[in-house]
């Protein structure tokens, strides 16, 4: 015969145990929801998993992208919980373009030379061309010590080939 302490001691395991299952349920529901329904934009240039448009990231961070612009990729992604934007894009454009780019966006040029223990992380999308592939770049980005925007952005450029400088751009909500 089964006593009863002994049942209840079951009954007790089993609840928390169900319980606990429960609430890691719900937790993993939430860190994952996604409230656009899908996880990839339906956009040519887009690397895979870019949840959110060129046009909504960009536009976030001031961003322009020239109309200029070839060889356009990009990786974006709005966290669905946290509301948390990034974006890593690249491109070709015109000097016009770039001055108007970086104009727009409220950067400076890129500085001709930087200290050589200047060491940016400027990561380019998944899919697309990375400051790593380029041979003399130049870097600017928002000074982190006076920029008051709740987002950093920095840029790198390659003038290699002076009429269609390449770009590779990255920002990320702080």
């Amino acid at each position: 015969m089964v006593s009863p302490r002994r049942v209840g001691c079951w009954l007790l395991t089993a609840t928390a145990c169900a319980v606990f299952l429960c609430v890691a349920l719900v937790v993993w529901s939430v860190l994952t929801w996604d409230p656009r329904g899908g996880p990839d934009v339906p956009d040519p240039r887009a690397c895979p998993g870019s949840n959110v448009s060129l046009a909504e990231a960009a536009g976030h961070f001031g961003f322009t992208i020239p109309a200029d612009a070839t060889e356009v990729h990009f990786s974006s992604d709005l966290h669905p919980f946290f509301g948390e934007y990034s974006l890593q894009a690249s491109f070709q454009t015109t000097p016009a373009g770039l001055h108007a780019f970086l104009s727009t966006a409220g950067l400076a040029e890129p500085a001709a030379d930087h200290s050589s223990d200047y060491q940016p992380s400027v990561d380019g999308p998944s899919c697309g061309f990375g400051s790593a592939s380029f041979s003399a770049p130049r870097y600017c980005e928002d000074d982190p010590e006076t920029s008051t925007k709740p987002f950093q952005r920095q840029v790198a450029v390659d003038r290699a080939d002076t009429a269609r400088p390449r770009v590779v751009l990255s920002a990320l909500d702080v």
